[in-house]
Formats: structure tokens, sequence, C-alpha cells
């Protein structure tokens, strides 16, 4: 196979690519991890206040610290449940905000990831 001076090859891959065409994914890649980053810590952020205000809402009280000996172990798995429900919903729906954004920007689709949810 011949290429071009200013063909490369993609490492791993039998893939030519022009230089800029590698510079332009790497900083479209940068600013959909970027753009991803920053949806999931406002979606993190406003989904843990709606939370607290839904649960001072409805049971009056604030939200039960779930390692307090005090709380009762229904209302701190309530809590616990609750807050992760919530919190894993927000990474989806962030992701698929980043996801979208990246597609509208470039029409490709981001590669498959798994979401890690941490409690």
């Amino acid at each position: 196979m011949s290429l071009s001076p200013a063909t490369t090859m993609v490492p791993f891959t039998s893939v030519p690519v022009h230089p800029e065409e590698s510079s332009m994914a790497i900083s479209q890649s940068l600013v959909h991890k970027a753009y991803t980053a920053l949806a999931g810590t406002l979606a993190t952020v406003a989904t843990q206040r709606l939370l607290t205000a839904g649960w001072r809402f409805v049971t009056g009280e604030e939200p039960p610290e779930p390692t307090d000996p005090e709380a009762s172990n229904t209302a701190a798995l309530l809590w616990a449940l609750s807050s992760a429900v919530g919190l894993a919903v927000a990474q989806v729906v962030a992701a698929r905000v980043g996801n979208r954004y990246l597609f509208e920007q470039t029409g490709h689709k981001p590669k498959p990831r798994r979401i890690q949810v941490q409690l």
C-alpha cells in the first residue's frame, strides 16, 4: 500500500488517516468528554438537590445519614435507594445528552461504554 507523504496509519489498524483529520478527531473527543463531564456534574448536583427537597416535602424532615445509628433502618434504606436510583438516572441522561451533542456536531456515533454507578 502506497501512502501520500501527508498520510499516516492509525495505530493497530490498517486505516490511513490524514494528520489534520486525526487532530480534529482528538479535539472533538476532548470537547465531547468535557461536555459530558460538565453535564454529568450539573445533573448530579441538581439531582441531589431535587432528591433532598423531595424527601423534605414528603417526610417533613431532613434526609437521614445512612450511617447514623439513631436513624431508622427503613428511612436510611429508602434514602440510599432513592439516591442511588436518582443519581443513576442522572448519569444516563447526562451521557445521552453528551452523546447526542457529539452526534449532532460530527455525525459519528460515540463508542458505547458502560456507565459505572458508585454507591
